[in-house]
């Protein structure tokens, strides 16, 4: 599958709405996407290029206005790629140029013409997400050449029509209405309208030009919010009215924990008034988190009855599972990046995890930013082999080694990095990966396993020089059952998992078929994991949108 997903300026105001973006990618690579986000430039930045460059050569350089708008465009580009590379998720920028996007017309007001679909593909082998400046093209001089104004909206129905993608064009609004919604309280959001109706009731929401070019090359395409399931669809037969009148309530959260991960919960929870509301932040000692409201040393707020989800941040097994479980029984919602305790307790949370209503969600358990769960859950074919690399700290500790640098010196570099625990015991012996390994098979082969059923080696298994090794887990399917090991092992350097560097988690699914997936991006930190809870807290988010289009049909 690919996604285009265009974000404009109204959704990307500056670069503090970044995360926004971030977290809608996350949102499609998870679900199995390839993705190219399209940008604008920031608000109010191309007005201002404008205005630059009149006041320097007047109205007689289309060429070089072209070229210098377009840098706009560019610098919203570099700022979301560095924003993904710091979430963990794995992008690259690229231009119009390097994918043969050519254009027709004057250099300021062009219609894109050609893409090079075998470039794109073969970025996409390399990383599967890619972030491209939208609003302009390259003539047949080599020349920029701009699309007009709006004219990210004509770069990604294009893309989306070569490449035969699913695409949505993201908005700060829910959808096309009769009317702006700004401006009147009597506004009607359509769910689906035609091109031709579009272009009566859309105005400046969607390019014009963008519009006749989807109806031209029979393209529908969304329009609505990130992070929403609700949308218009554009390229309908005919117009019909959204069943949904009002705006769902925010989903009130309660946090435990607010350490590294925790804290970058709190923070991108903030970041969404209208859809999230922190109701308390349990942790042992009030005093040492300056800045963080609602907190209480009482973990029993967390099962208010005004509290919908529960988010556990708190490690061990002892004392978080009979949180969980209390959580759970009282109908909550419950995500957690805690592997050990679903590890540990798995056949019993079992009744949770699965069905359309799943109330367990645990994504950032395994391999932090990379979707390895949510990979593994949506296969249709039987999984052969899993094998994978799936903790950060040994990879930092390993380049260390090879590096010369001691291992105490190892572990405090991972340390300070952010990537190791204060005691790193669990990781370096391989029991981090094991409890990681045995929700990919609870999720791949549909089979709980005990950790300590795995045979299970750290880093104190390398003897001699450590150049090439990794710490492995993998689990096969055999005639008796599944067999799972965790341990070192000398990987040649060009494999794929070979190839993993640092903190990057790399997983390998190979199907009974043959076919190989083959997942990468990194799977330690504060941000990485914070993406992925996120990405679970805005699955039940729409659980709730849904929820409330329902009883407001009744």
């Amino acid at each position: 599958m690919i996604a285009v997903l265009k974000f404009g300026s109204s959704v990307l105001r500056s670069p503090s709405d970044l995360h926004v973006a971030v977290d809608e990618i996350y949102r499609r690579w998870r679900g199995g996407c390839r993705v190219i986000a399209v940008v604008s430039a920031f608000e109010g930045v191309t007005d201002t290029l404008v205005a630059d460059v009149t006041e320097y050569l007047g109205t007689d350089c289309p060429e070089a206005t072209a070229a210098y708008v377009a840098t706009g465009e560019l610098q919203t580009a570099a700022l979301l790629h560095g924003s993904l590379q710091q979430y963990g998720l794995p992008s690259r920028l690229i231009e119009p140029r390097q994918i043969g996007l050519r254009s027709s017309g004057s250099p300021l007001e062009s219609t894109p013409i050609e893409l090079d679909i075998n470039a794109v593909e073969a970025l996409w082998e390399d990383q599967p997400i890619l972030v491209l400046p939208g609003f302009y093209g390259v003539d047949e001089q080599g020349r920029v050449a701009l699309f007009g104004r709006g004219g990210s909206d004509l770069s990604a129905i294009f893309l989306a029509a070569t490449l035969h993608a699913e695409c949505r064009l993201l908005k700060d609004v829910s959808g096309v209405f009769d009317v702006d919604p700004a401006r009147s309280n009597s506004a009607h959001r359509f769910a689906e309208l035609p091109w031709a109706k579009a272009m009566e009731v859309a105005g400046p929401l969607i390019q014009t030009k963008a519009l006749r070019f989807a109806q031209d090359h029979d393209l529908a395409f969304e329009v609505g919010r990130p992070n929403e399931e609700s949308a218009t669809v554009v390229g309908a037969a005919v117009d019909a009215w959204s069943d949904v009148p009002a705006e769902p309530r925010p989903v009130r959260v309660a946090l435990l924990g607010c350490g590294a991960v925790g804290r970058g919960v709190y923070e991108t929870l903030k970041r969404y008034p209208g859809r999230f509301e922190v109701r308390c932040v349990v942790v042992r000692d009030v005093e040492k988190y300056q800045g963080v409201e609602h907190l209480t040393t009482d973990p029993s707020l967390a099962l208010d009855g005004r509290v919908d989800v529960v988010v556990v941040c708190f490690g061990g097994i002892a004392k978080v599972y009979p949180l969980i479980a209390d959580a759970l029984s009282k109908g909550k919602y419950v995500v957690t990046a805690n592997k050990s305790v679903i590890a540990a307790q798995g056949s019993a949370l079992n009744p949770w995890i699965r069905g359309a209503d799943q109330r367990l969600w645990y994504s950032a358990a395994v391999g932090g930013a990379v979707p390895v769960l949510e990979t593994l859950a949506r296969l249709d074919t039987p999984v052969q082999e899993i094998r994978g690399i799936v903790n950060g700290t040994c990879g930092v500790v390993l380049d260390a080694l090879c590096a010369g640098r001691s291992q105490a010196e190892a572990i405090t570099m991972a340390q300070a990095a952010g990537f190791a625990e204060a005691d790193p015991l669990r990781d370096l012996a391989g029991l981090d990966s094991a409890d990681k390994l045995v929700l990919m098979v609870g999720t791949g082969f549909s089979e709980w396993i005990e950790p300590n059923s795995i045979a299970t080696r750290g880093l104190e298994a390398i003897v001699g020089d450590p150049t090439g090794y990794k710490l492995v887990a993998r689990a096969k399917r055999t005639w008796p059952g599944v067999v799972a090991t965790v341990g070192p092992e000398s990987l040649p350097p060009d494999s794929f998992l070979g190839q993993a560097r640092g903190a990057e988690n790399r997983v390998e699914i190979e199907l009974v078929s043959g076919e190989v997936i083959r997942l990468k991006g990194q799977g330690a930190g504060r941000w990485p994991t914070t993406v992925a809870v996120l990405g679970d807290l805005h699955e039940i988010a729409r659980k709730f949108e849904q929820k409330t289009a329902v009883i407001s049909l009744r």
